[in-house]
């Protein structure tokens, strides 16, 4: 079973993951059942859990990849690739800003 698990790139998505640097307190939590994934977002440091949503699976690139709506009204689309890393993840991920702006000279 666990040879399996290895090989098997949806599984190796299973779990909760946090990022490496220790500067983001959002936790994304992945499972996947009869094939089918499930994500799920908290933010530790305020609890906050956004709205996880278009998740979808690329099984050509081994890829897994949603978006995400926070109460503050930005947008996140993640990706997420198996890495050569046992226990890692790759993600890649885009996001809307906000900037406050003045008249100009």
């Amino acid at each position: 079973m666990v040879g399996k698990r290895l090989h098997d790139p949806k599984k190796r998505l299973v779990g909760t993951w946090k990022c490496c640097d220790g500067f983001s307190d959002t936790r994304i939590n992945i499972k996947v059942r009869a094939g089918i994934f499930a994500v799920s977002v908290l933010h530790k440091y305020d609890g906050e859990q956004p709205r996880v949503y278009d998740i979808t699976w690329n099984d050509r690139q081994q890829e897994l990849s949603f978006a995400v709506h926070w109460s503050s009204g930005r947008f996140v689309r993640y990706r997420f690739t198996p890495s050569l890393v046992e226990g890692r993840l790759d993600l890649t991920f885009s996001y809307t800003a906000q900037e406050l702006w003045e008249r100009g000279a």
